[in-house]
């Protein structure tokens, strides 16, 4: 089986399937005629890279979106980068009738799950911001804090120095922070939408 796709993308301007294997990548001149010709006798252009399907552990086709996510190996993610819709879904439905015993479901992704970095980062950033806070608060109460113990003062002596800034300063620097770190999530959230899966089944 040889399935073939010309694309105009700088990462993938061809994506191939030859025997049960994603082959990815730049040839020199994807105009030239005799490149199609070598594809379908199963011959593959130098340099490219190449993902079997017996190492495949999932992929992800997410709706409005112009990329295609496959999961291999020991956690390795390649991104496909199909801007041409028609084509994204062609690609995605040849891969769905080849891994057939893959398990194939949609769902759109919980706000959890697909902003998990961003929401991380907001409760991260709080705590940090109350240790710091607090100190700041008892230094301008006259009371005095220093690290004991040699060697790296690591991040309580960095929490400690930005306390010395005052409590003014800290909360201003954390509503700084805090404002882009929701724009992030808020512009994260409005790019969920629903997600096609195929996952492989261990049996």
């Amino acid at each position: 089986m040889k399935k073939y796709w010309l694309l105009k993308e700088k990462s993938n301007q061809l994506i191939c399937i030859i025997d049960d294997t994603i082959y990815i990548g730049n040839p020199k001149n994807i105009n030239d005629p005799k490149l199609v010709s070598d594809i379908e006798k199963g011959m593959i252009p130098e340099n490219f890279f190449s993902i079997p399907y017996g190492y495949i552990k999932s992929i992800e086709n997410q709706e409005g979106k112009n990329i295609i996510k496959i999961n291999f190996g020991n956690d390795s993610e390649e991104e496909l980068r199909i801007k041409d819709q028609h084509k994204k879904k062609e690609i995605f439905e040849c891969l769905k009738n080849d891994l057939s015993k893959f398990e194939y479901n949609q769902q759109t992704p919980s706000i959890f799950k697909h902003a998990k970095p961003q929401i991380f980062a907001i409760i991260i950033t709080t705590g940090l911001f109350l240790w710091t806070f607090y100190l700041a608060s008892q230094i301008e109460k006259g009371y005095e804090y220093e690290i004991v113990g040699g060697g790296r003062p690591g991040i309580t002596g960095i929490i400690l120095g930005l306390a010395q800034f005052g409590v003014i300063k800290v909360i201003f620097g954390y509503l700084f922070i805090i404002s882009i770190a929701i724009y992030a999530l808020t512009k994260r959230l409005k790019n969920r939408s629903l997600t096609e899966y195929l996952i492989r089944i261990n049996n």
